[in-house]
């Protein structure tokens, strides 16, 4: 599923528009994907579909309030995952909302284990399919995330 998302990255992310269903099946079955995999991968993409107006609404953070990880989900995206997702919340890149289908959309993924450059990917893919038009320099700054945090 990654090398389909990262695919799908590849080629209709600098558009800004995300594709209809079957211009991005038609797509991905010429690139020689199997249907097995653009099937799953195209349900993982449904699954983080754009928020309604009353979930965008629904404010799942509050300031005195902090969401702690069930243990499969720390297993999942570890120390350095977390904590930049943390980054982003807090420094309102995303919503308590998104965060909350990113975690939904890692946990569903068939891999004991997101590395950070996947959790990035996917944080990329969820803000995109959130019809959220990512400037250059906050694409860049998620993709080099961990330059900055070392400098």
């Amino acid at each position: 599923m990654v090398d389909i998302l990262i695919f799908v990255y590849e080629n209709f992310f600098a558009s800004g528009i995300y594709p209809t269903h079957s211009v991005l099946q038609n797509r991905l079955f010429a690139a020689g994907f199997r249907e097995d995999e653009v099937e799953e991968t195209l349900a993982w993409l449904e699954n983080i579909s754009p928020l309604s107006p009353a979930e965008r609404d629904t404010d799942l953070s509050h300031p005195v309030c902090q969401r702690c990880l069930e243990p499969s989900e720390f297993e999942r995206i570890g120390a350095a995952g977390w904590g930049f997702i943390a980054f982003l919340e807090n420094n309102q890149i995303l919503s308590a909302a998104q965060r909350e289908l990113i975690l939904s959309g890692i946990m569903t993924l068939d891999e004991p284990e997101v590395d950070l450059d996947r959790l990035k990917l996917i944080v990329l893919m969820v803000l995109w399919r959130q019809g959220y038009s990512l400037e250059a320099l906050l694409v860049e700054e998620l993709i080099h995330y961990q330059d900055w945090i070392l400098q």
